[in-house]
């Protein structure tokens, strides 16, 4: 008689409070345990866009890793670029707008890199979409700066709520732009075998 053998894998950890990394995770049916670390975001002195969110990722990924040995943990991390300049979060309304009078009616960047790691295994990715607003009023801006949506936002704007009206087109992933390449995550995890475990895909 043929036994079959269950190997039990425990769920990965997600090292992010987003709420929109949670979102694909359960869009994925990947159980998932969250585990927010404490990281400065600050990017160093000369640091690219890239480089950051590449770091930033495999800081989060170490810091939850270190004290759940033999896990799998997933971290990302994204920042707007605009001429190569990181733009943060909005320290509050009129930070919000100023970011929005800056990006409008032209490309910008998104950038978010993801970090897979468990013990010593680490594999770092940065996935890169641009995306192209429309013309944006000083009143509009204002506007939608005074909707709170824009705090605690990359570049102070979500385009999966009230500012996809403010957009013309993207290149690239969507999903990079809400801050979880998923394509780019799929792939790898696929790779290394891990959808098997984690959600029964052969």
């Amino acid at each position: 008689m043929d036994h079959e053998i269950t190997l039990h894998v425990e769920p990965p950890i997600l090292a992010s409070a987003s709420p929109r990394r949670r979102q694909w995770m359960e869009a994925l049916r990947i159980p998932y345990e969250v585990w927010a670390p404490d990281v400065d975001e600050t990017p160093l002195p000369g640091e690219d866009p890239e480089a950051m969110v590449a770091r930033l990722a495999r800081a989060k990924a170490e810091i939850v890793g270190m004290v759940n040995p033999g896990r799998w943990v997933i971290a990302a991390d994204t920042t707007v670029a605009c001429d190569h300049h990181n733009l943060g979060k909005p320290v509050d309304e009129a930070d919000a707008a100023r970011m929005m009078a800056l990006i409008q009616g032209r490309a910008h960047q998104v950038h978010t890199g993801l970090c897979l790691r468990r013990d010593r295994e680490c594999h770092v990715l940065v996935d890169t979409a641009q995306v192209f607003l429309r013309p944006v009023s000083p009143a509009q801006a204002r506007w939608y700066a005074a909707t709170g949506e824009p705090r605690d936002k990359a570049g102070a704007y979500a385009i999966q709520g009230i500012a996809a009206l403010f957009v013309e087109r993207i290149e690239g992933s969507f999903a990079t732009v809400m801050g979880f390449p998923v394509e780019r995550f799929a792939e790898l995890a696929g790779r290394l075998g891990l959808l098997k475990y984690w959600i029964g895909m052969p």
